[in-house]
């Protein structure tokens, strides 16, 4: 089963369904967690998102993938936010939240760090700059970034 392909065909199912309701996609998931299936949709909205902005997806969502079969083995489907740790995935979010404390995971050492938390300062030309807390700014580029999101730990 190529669970990327369903990842795929299920982002582009939902995209003329967001759009019409100004949902974001945040992220869509289908993994297999303690052998069952879980096909999770995150989504995200300027007004917060509901309950009902969640079951709104959820059920319209199911309809297509319903008729479509294209899922050959039984799950279950989650729709939420992306809660106060929201995940930053594109260039679009490091620009959307600058001057927001964030928490940076990296796939290779920068400056000798590979889990970073400053706040972030947006993102030119793929580098995304964090000002540190001891007041420096570190670059990195996007593509050393291996998960990155909203920190409100500190």
């Amino acid at each position: 089963m190529d669970t990327r392909r369903i990842v795929e065909h299920v982002t582009r199912t939902l995209d003329p369904i967001l759009d019409q309701e100004g949902i974001e996609l945040v992220d869509v998931t289908f993994l297999n967690e303690g052998g069952r299936w879980i096909l999770r949709v995150t989504i995200d909205h300027d007004q917060g998102v509901t309950l009902d902005r969640c079951s709104l997806v959820s059920r319209e969502l199911s309809v297509h993938l319903d008729v479509e079969d294209l899922i050959p083995v039984r799950y279950h489907l989650e729709v939420s936010s992306p809660g106060l740790d929201r995940p930053l995935k594109n260039e679009v979010d490091f620009e959307r939240f600058s001057g927001r404390e964030v928490l940076i995971k990296t796939h290779r050492s920068v400056s000798g760090r590979k889990k970073i938390r400053g706040t972030l300062q947006g993102i030119v030309d793929g580098i995304v700059r964090v000002l540190l807390d001891e007041g420096n700014t570190l670059e990195i580029p996007i593509e050393d970034i291996s998960s990155a999101r909203l920190d409100y730990g500190k």
